[in-house]
This record gives C-alpha cells, sequence and structure tokens, in this order.
C-alpha cells in the first residue's frame, strides 16, 4: 500500500514521544513523521526516521505555515497532545477511507482514554453548521486531505499567535465537510482531571483574554464570509409598553434545593429600588422540603409561589410560566436557586441599565464563589470581550453571556423560552442579540457558587457532549436566521439558474441605459426596517416605481392608453427571452423594487386573470428555470398596473422578508388540512413515493390573513389551490377573488403563499394633505416589502401604519374564518366534476 500520510506531533519529552512514533510506524500507510518541538531542548534526540520541526507554538499560523510546506502526501495527521497515543488496528486506514469521500476536508473519530487509571470510552459529537465555538471536541487526532488543509493556510490570517488551526477548520467547514467517524480508533491519555463544573469557565478566564480577542477576530472573518455577520444595527424598542403592576420581578425557578432557597429568596427580598418589583418562585415538583421553606414566606406579598401541575418542565419551562404570569413585571430578572445578588442594590442597577441604554436584554457580571461564599477560580467573570460593536456575533462562538440576565418582558414572551435545563438562557441571548440591543454591566452583580449540588459540577462524557450538542444545534439554527436575515441564502443556489437568464440580464444592463439607471440606484436606496410580531417588515424608498404605484387601472383610463405590455409597444431598447416554449416572455423590469427584477409577459394580450388556475402550473414551470427565484402575481384589481395584459414577475427570493421568516410564520399558522398521496412515476419494485401537501392559514400574527400551500408535485398543490380560491370570497360579477400570488421552491418544496384582498388601495391612499400616503400595495407589499414613492410617506411611515395598511387592504380575519369551511365544500364539488369528467371519457 502507497505511503500516503505525512504526520505531525509535538515532541516534548522524548520517552512520551517514542510511544507514538512506534504506533505511527506500526501503519503501513505513514510516510514520515515530523516532531513539533517548542522552545526545541537541545538534548532532544532526533529519533529514527522522524525530522524535528522547531515551531514557536501549536497553535500559530508560523506553525500551519510550516505543516503545509511538509504536507507533500495526500493526507496530513496532526496529533495535538504530548501525552502517549496508541492507534486501533487499521484505524488510519479507516479515517482514510472516510477521507476519501469526495469534498471530505478532515475526519476526527471517537476514541478510548486513559482517566483515573482506567480506560473509557470518549466519544465526540458530529460536526454541524453551528459547531463553530473554537473549544470543540475533534479528540487529538485528526487528519486532513492535505490539498485542503494547505489552501486553509494559504487563507488563514498570517498574523495568529493562538487561533491558526481554528481559522484552518472554519475555512474547511465552509467549503468542505467535516466528518465525525462513529468509530474508536485511537487511545489517549486524559491529563486534565478537573471535573466539568471547573472546566467550563476556562474560555472567560482573564489570563486567556488575548487568546479570546485573537479568535473573536478570526471568528468575525468568517461571519462575513457566511454572510451571517450583523451590523451593529438594532430594532429600537418601547420600554413603556404595556401595562404592568410591578416594574421588575426576579423570577426564581427551583426543584430540590433545600440546602440554597431560603439564602435566595433572602437576597431578592433584601434589594433596595424605587420601584415594586415581586419574587416569582417556581417551584418545579420539589420532594427534599424546598416546597416547605418557601411556604414560610406565603405572608409576604411580594413573594408568589408557583406549583406547577405539569411535570415535564424544565428551567425554560418554569421560566415560561413565571413570565406569562398575570403580575409579572415590565422586566424579568434571574436569580438561580443555587446563587445570590452581590449586594442590594443589584436589581436597581438592572433596571436603570434598560433605560439608560434603551436595550431588551441586560447581562450583569459574576463572581465565583464555593458554598461559604469565598472566591473561587477564574473569580470574576465578566465577558469584558463584548463589545456593542460585536459582542451580537461574537455570542455565537462562545458557549455563555454571562449573569444574571435580565429581559424586557413583552419581548421574552414574543420570542419564547425553550423548554430545556440546559442552554435555555444561551438560547434567548442568541435571539434577543440578533435584532435588539444588549445592555452590558461590567460590575459584580451576583455571585456563582459552585458546590457539590450544581446541576453542571461533575457531568459524564455522554450529557457533556448532549449539552454541547444542543447549544451547536441553537447555532446552527441561529446561523441560518442571521443569513436569512441579511437576505441571503446558500451560495450554491445562486448557481442554479440558467446562464441563459443571467446572461440575458446582464446583456440589457448593458445596452439599456433606462434599465441599468434604475437598477444602479437600487444599490443606493434608502429602507427602513420594522419589527412586527418579531419578525422583519422593510419599507423601501422608490420614487422611480411612482410609474407603476401610482398607475390609473379604471377602465377608461386602461382604454385611453396603448398596453406597454404588448410587444409592439415597448421600448425599441426592451428585448425579451423565449424560454423552453412557455407562454410568456420574460423581460427584464426597468423600474425594479428589487435586483435582478423579471417580468413574466403573456405573448396574447389577454386580461390579468389567474386563467382558472392554469396559472399555478405556468408558476410549476418557471420556477424549474429560475430555482432561486419567487414569482408573484398581482391581481388585475390589487396591484397590477397593466390589468388588461396577463403577467407576473419575479425577484430572487431570498429579499423577500416574508420567505426569509416563513418558519416564523408556518409555527403560527394552523392547518387546515393535509392531503397524502403518491407519486405516479415509480420504478417497478420500489416502494412508492409519498407526497404530503398541506395549507395553512394564518389570520392573528400576520398583520393580514393569508394561506400557503406547501407541496411537492404539481398535482397535488394545484387540486388544493384550485379549491381555495374558489371558497374566497369575492365580486358577484368579477372573474376571480381578489388576491395576491407569491410562489417560490426551496429544496425539494413548493410553496404557494395567498393573499387575499378586500380592497386595492387604503384609504389614506386618496386622503389629502398630511392623512395622504401614496401607498398602493401589490404582493410584495404584501410580503413585507412595502414601496414608498414619496419622501415624505417614506420618512413618517411606521410600524403601524404597515400594519393598518396591510389590514385593511388584506381579507378581514372574520371573513378568513369563514374559508376553511367553504374550501371543503368546493374540494368536494371539484372533485365531483372531475369524476363526472372522467365517466365521460
Amino acid at each position: 500500500m502507497r505511503k500516503t500520510i505525512n504526520c505531525f506531533i509535538p515532541y516534548v519529552e522524548s520517552t512520551a514521544a517514542q510511544q507514538t512514533i512506534a504506533t505511527l510506524k506500526e501503519s503501513s500507510i505513514v510516510n514520515k513523521i515530523y516532531l513539533l518541538a517548542i522552545n526545541l531542548d537541545k538534548t532532544l534526540s532526533t529519533p529514527e526516521g522522524c525530522e524535528i520541526l522547531p515551531v514557536d507554538s501549536l497553535t500559530s499560523s508560523a506553525t500551519m505555515q510550516k505543516i503545509a510546506d511538509r504536507a507533500d502526501r495526500a493526507y496530513t495527521l496532526l496529533y495535538t497532545k504530548t501525552s502517549p497515543l496508541e492507534l486501533g488496528y487499521m484505524a488510519l486506514e479507516r479515517m482514510v477511507a472516510f477521507l476519501q469521500e469526495k469534498n471530505t476536508g478532515m475526519v476526527y473519530s471517537d476514541h478510548f482514554e486513559w482517566k483515573d487509571r482506567e480506560k473509557r470510552k470518549h466519544p465526540v459529537n458530529d460536526y454541524q453548521p453551528g459547531s463553530v465555538r473554537n473549544d470543540f471536541d475533534f479528540g487529538s487526532v485528526i487528519l486532513f486531505k492535505s490539498m485542503y488543509f494547505i489552501a486553509g493556510c494559504y487563507n488563514m490570517d498570517k498574523e495568529s499567535k493562538y487561533a491558526a488551526l481554528y481559522d484552518i477548520r472554519l475555512y474547511l467547514s465552509f467549503y468542505y465537510a467535516i466528518t465525525h467517524i462513529n468509530e474508536y480508533l485511537y487511545t489517549e491519555i486524559e491529563d486534565d482531571d478537573r471535573r466539568s463544573g471547573e472546566k467550563q469557565f476556562d474560555y472567560v478566564n482573564p489570563r486567556n483574554r488575548e487568546v479570546q480577542i485573537e479568535m473573536e477576530k478570526i471568528f468575525t472573518a468568517y461571519l462575513k464570509k457566511t454572510n451571517a455577520y450583523l451590523q451593529p444595527e438594532f430594532t429600537d424598542i418601547d420600554l413603556k409598553e404595556g401595562d404592568f403592576a410591578y416594574q421588575a420581578s426576579v423570577i426564581i425557578p427551583v426543584r430540590n434545593r433545600a440546602r440554597t432557597i431560603d439564602d435566595a429568596i433572602r437576597s431578592a427580598l433584601a434589594q433596595e429600588t424605587d420601584f415594586p418589583f415581586n419574587i416569582i418562585v417556581v417551584d418545579n415538583h420539589s420532594t427534599d422540603g424546598t416546597t416547605e421553606i418557601i411556604h414560610k414566606y406565603s405572608d409576604n406579598p411580594k413573594i408568589i409561589h408557583l406549583q406547577p401541575e405539569r411535570t415535564d418542565l424544565g428551567i425554560g419551562g418554569c421560566w415560561s410560566i413565571a413570565v406569562n404570569h398575570a403580575l409579572c413585571g415590565r422586566f424579568a430578572v434571574q436569580l438561580d436557586s443555587d446563587d445570590l445578588y452581590s449586594d442590594t442594590h443589584t436589581l436597581q442597577t438592572i433596571v436603570d441599565t434598560f433605560y439608560k441604554e434603551q436595550c431588551a436584554m441586560v447581562i450583569g457580571s459574576y463572581r465565583m464563589t464555593d458554598f461559604n461564599l469565598n472566591t473561587i477560580a477564574p473569580g470574576v467573570i465578566d465577558h469584558r470581550e463584548w463589545t456593542e460593536e460585536n459582542g451580537h456575533n461574537n455570542a455565537l462562538r462562545i458557549n455563555g453571556l454571562g449573569a444574571p440576565r435580565a429581559f424586557f418582558t413583552p419581548l421574552l414572551r414574543e420570542i419564547g423560552i425553550p423548554n430545556v435545563s440546559y442552554g435555555e438562557d444561551y438560547a434567548l441571548g442568541l435571539a434577543f442579540s440578533r435584532q435588539y440591543k444588549i445592555g452590558r454591566i461590567y460590575e459584580v452583580l451576583y455571585l456563582c457558587r459552585r458546590w457539590e449540588g450544581n446541576s453542571d459540577a461533575a457531568l459524564n462524557i455522554e450529557q457533556i457532549n448532549a449539552n454541547n450538542h444542543y447549544k451547536d444545534s441553537l447555532r446552527s439554527l441561529e446561523i441560518k436566521k442571521r443569513i436569512r436575515l441579511n437576505n441571503y441564502y446558500d451560495p450554491e443556489r445562486d448557481q442554479e439558474d440558467s446562464s441563459q437568464i443571467k446572461a440575458f440580464i446582464q446583456e440589457q444592463l448593458e445596452s439599456w441605459e433606462l434599465a441599468r439607471d434604475n437598477h444602479q440606484a437600487l444599490m443606493k436606496v434608502e429602507t427602513k426596517k420594522f419589527s412586527i410580531n418579531g419578525s422583519p417588515f422593510t419599507v423601501q424608498y422608490n420614487p422611480q416605481r411612482a410609474i407603476s404605484s401610482t398607475a390609473k387601472v379604471d377602465k377608461e383610463s386602461i382604454k385611453a392608453r396603448p398596453c406597454f405590455l404588448c410587444e409592439e409597444n415597448q421600448p425599441k431598447e426592451q428585448e425579451s427571452l423565449d424560454c423552453n416554449l412557455l407562454p410568456y416572455r420574460i423581460c427584464l423590469n426597468p423600474y425594479p423594487i428589487l435586483p435582478e427584477h423579471l417580468t413574466l409577459i403573456g405573448r396574447e394580450h389577454t386580461p390579468q386573470t389567474m386563467k382558472g388556475g392554469n396559472l399555478f402550473e405556468d408558476f410549476y414551470d418557471i420556477i424549474e428555470e429560475i430555482p432561486t427565484y419567487a414569482i408573484f402575481y398581482n391581481g388585475a384589481r390589487c396591484g397590477a398596473s397593466a390589468p388588461d395584459h396577463c403577467h407576473f414577475q419575479a425577484v430572487k427570493a431570498k429579499d423577500i422578508p416574508f420567505i426569509q421568516n416563513i418558519e416564523t410564520w408556518m409555527n403560527d399558522s394552523q392547518i387546515i388540512t393535509t392531503e397524502i398521496s403518491y407519486f405516479e412515476e415509480n420504478y417497478e419494485g420500489e416502494l412508492p413515493e409519498i407526497c404530503i401537501t398541506q395549507l395553512y392559514i394564518n389570520k392573528t400574527s400576520y398583520p393580514c390573513p393569508f394561506f400557503l400551500i406547501q407541496h411537492i408535485g404539481i398535482s397535488e398543490g394545484q387540486s388544493m389551490f384550485n379549491a381555495l380560491i374558489a371558497a374566497l370570497p369575492k365580486d358577484k360579477d368579477a372573474a376571480e377573488p381578489m388576491v395576491n400570488l407569491l410562489h417560490w421552491k426551496e429544496d425539494e418544496q413548493y410553496y404557494t403563499a395567498i393573499f387575499p384582498r378586500s380592497k386595492h388601495r387604503p384609504d389614506r391612499y386618496f386622503a389629502e394633505g398630511e392623512k395622504q400616503m401614496l401607498i398602493s400595495p401589490g404582493a410584495l407589499d404584501m410580503a413585507g416589502l412595502m414601496v414608498a414613492t414619496r419622501e415624505e410617506d417614506f420618512k413618517k411611515i411606521t410600524a403601524e401604519d404597515i400594519v393598518d395598511i396591510l389590514k385593511e387592504v388584506g381579507l378581514s380575519k372574520e371573513e378568513a374564518a369563514k374559508v376553511p369551511k367553504q374550501y371543503f365544500i368546493e374540494k368536494e364539488a371539484i372533485q365531483k366534476r372531475l369524476e363526472e369528467l372522467r365517466k365521460r371519457n
């Protein structure tokens, strides 16, 4: 077998290295062994067949570059410990087998470890998009595909002292797969005998601050590369929102803490404030006398003792019960049942910070103590690595944000708390920091007691892995949300549109001055972002769109003008693209709302209608040609500037707020019906593939009711679409109900959003003076991107205006509530007609 691996191992002490060298030489595929010698001891001899490589550290970019310079075999092995290594039978061959898979850049595996004179299993976690913390446990043996490792070295920060390997790993994770092998392939010696509760604070140890600053620099560059980086721009909040009897509530979830709960309650009661506060103790079925201790305070009006009926609550669930209690204060402030406030002014300091910094969440600093409040290592945890400019980004890299944590209650209720007993606070920190400002207090407000009763004092490896996996999954979700917030999807999807479409757009922008100027103007267009029910809405100031938004669409005006969508009336510079014999000409929109805005124009001059539901089939065909786009349809009486000529439009799906947050809206929606069918096209002998089509209604959380169809095959979705359109209310003489449609594809799923309308334009469009606002909603406005063509409208519009406009032009909640019943009536009628047609044929 060819010798395909060069190995690099630390070299500090000759005896320890000899065993590692021997086990590597046993493998027939090992080529050469390099000994990474830090502060080279001249007395160390060079083992036979090895080469000593002097390095400054194992973590610097200089060391990584030296390794890359010698990575002249297909694979590069890095061992990161100085203690002896023992490889399992054919271990390297197994790692190579996994690494040979296409696009895999790095592999690592489970292993055994000698600890306390006992050989134990040490499993590690799978790598996922959120495994971005710099202390992710890969074990001590990592195997790279050399060409990818070299590429990582080429792209790394050349000045790194501590973060070079982290930098390379992040690079590899972006371009290639990092694979966990679920096999115990080697044995190492675990020389860190501290308990889990002692290790978890290493990253905030002040002695490691220089390391953390460098790690943050590397990680921030990675976020920018992946489009998950967020600018330091935060949504404003109204801290006076809502009526609260109390300004603050101290929340204490507790289960079986008879030894500490009394201390915690007395610490909260001792707070001196200039505002009313209470203490909500959620007693989660304690059995050790905790309940009886809390009962001692039953006469104290400040204490609310809650005892849930549910038996499935974690710490997060207990918090949810407290926060949603009618007497919860405007600000919800953490106090764990093990811990204490540092003095009597903690609560006042936290509330003052909310108002001073106008923030949605406040995080303080704490001091680590033993049970008797003596300071223990690492002492004060202040998270001074947090900066106002980048803390919300760096939060994704670290494992915690500090304590005590306090939240603006209306937002906390809206965002929701995971019902878990580990990581619920981190999940909230990520969610809040994504959109809202977080206030920091660097003076010690809190005493965090470490004792044998702490739930994380001495965890086994399985529980440590479970905890880390959960936080990694939170990061994975959060990174996805932040990418969407930045109007960006998977970079690979941008390569899916046909080169013909891309070339056509580029040619039009080069040859058509009007289109080029208006598309270039989009680069400087002003926008305002709002949060409505926790999701972003955008208002765009786009005066070029006035020609469409203010178009006269009455019958007399339409008769008096030539149809500007008919080919003979279009500007001579505007060309058309014929695509796969579709019944539409694809044109570049000269007055774009978003980049690469297309208009798809019917070849025949026929009225703007859904063509009896056949438009749905056209949507399906077009999306196959331009899968990164979303197609939208403005009904003749609700947004179409050319109601006399059938057409629809398309923009990049990533740019539409409604699509960015579709998971949120679906979670807040009710499923009307689920239909299960089977694809007809099946290979002989294979099980038929199941197709699930679902119809949703949202009439509560979104400003106006909408319906959503999620489907795979066209026939399943079209059947549901036709029945729904038939069920919507419409005027007696109208050809179809007033609707805006939005259709897009993600992975193998298709989505069709239907926004029923009650009117074309809101009353304020026709008002006079200050009350007038020339907003004429079409499909994109209904989907969270509202266009203002006048500067005065753009400047004065508020979130309340957006909600009011969409409510006014949308279907009322009462009318929307009637649709599901009518849907099933129409569905049955359609099926009967189909059966009759089959019988005739």
